[in-house]
């Protein structure tokens, strides 16, 4: 479970979420909606560890994500961004693989051969497209084993296979993980998710 109570967070002096709190199940798939600027991607950057709040109180699994080890904060919780800059040639095979093998699921194939990695395994990352790189990026964070997958817009830059294969994913991953889903477009994607937090 991910437990929030009175959070509020700020960015470059502004306050972008108040006094919010919620209480995330685990073994199910979360959405996150609400329009720009409410504060989606801050939330789950305040949940991942990496945005600080200004008060309040966060646990993934038991643990403050400001407390743990690096070790911890992984198995509580693996995050993939709405955005990851590739700089570097790694080829996409290497790419998700960049997770420690401890920290790696036992089975990666399925997961791969569902975002068309399997296809791009030899290339380079920062010769793929947006949405391919977005893919690379889906399957690292996928790839590491923990309680929690926060992932930001994995729909973004998707043709509808794509977006199909994500959503069938997050059905097979709530099964034994807690999953939270950023997404503007919520229309078709109901079916697929156990509860809505909707941002103001």
């Amino acid at each position: 479970m991910i437990s929030i109570s009175s959070l509020t967070v700020s960015r470059d002096g502004k306050k972008v979420l108040s006094e919010f709190s919620q209480e995330i199940p685990g073994k199910s798939a979360t959405l996150l909606s609400g329009p720009n600027g409410a504060g989606k991607t801050s939330l789950i950057s305040a949940i991942a560890g990496t945005l600080k709040p200004t008060h309040g109180e966060i646990a993934i699994s038991g643990k403050n994500p400001y407390q743990s080890t690096p070790l911890d904060l992984a198995r509580c919780r693996s995050v993939a961004p709405q955005r990851r800059i590739f700089t570097l040639a790694y080829t996409v095979g290497e790419v998700v693989n960049f997770v420690p093998k401890s920290l790696r699921i036992g089975d990666p194939e399925r997961i791969y051969s569902a975002l068309g990695l399997d296809e791009l395994w030899s290339k380079k990352v920062t010769e793929l497209s947006i949405g391919q790189q977005q893919r690379v990026s889906l399957g690292l964070a996928l790839n590491q084993n923990s309680d929690f997958y926060l992932l930001d817009e994995p729909f973004d830059a998707q043709d509808s296979h794509f977006q199909h294969e994500i959503l069938e994913l997050i059905s097979d991953l709530k099964k034994t993980k807690g999953v939270l889903v950023v997404s503007h477009n919520t229309d078709a994607l109901h079916p697929y998710f156990d509860q809505e937090i909707v941002l103001t």
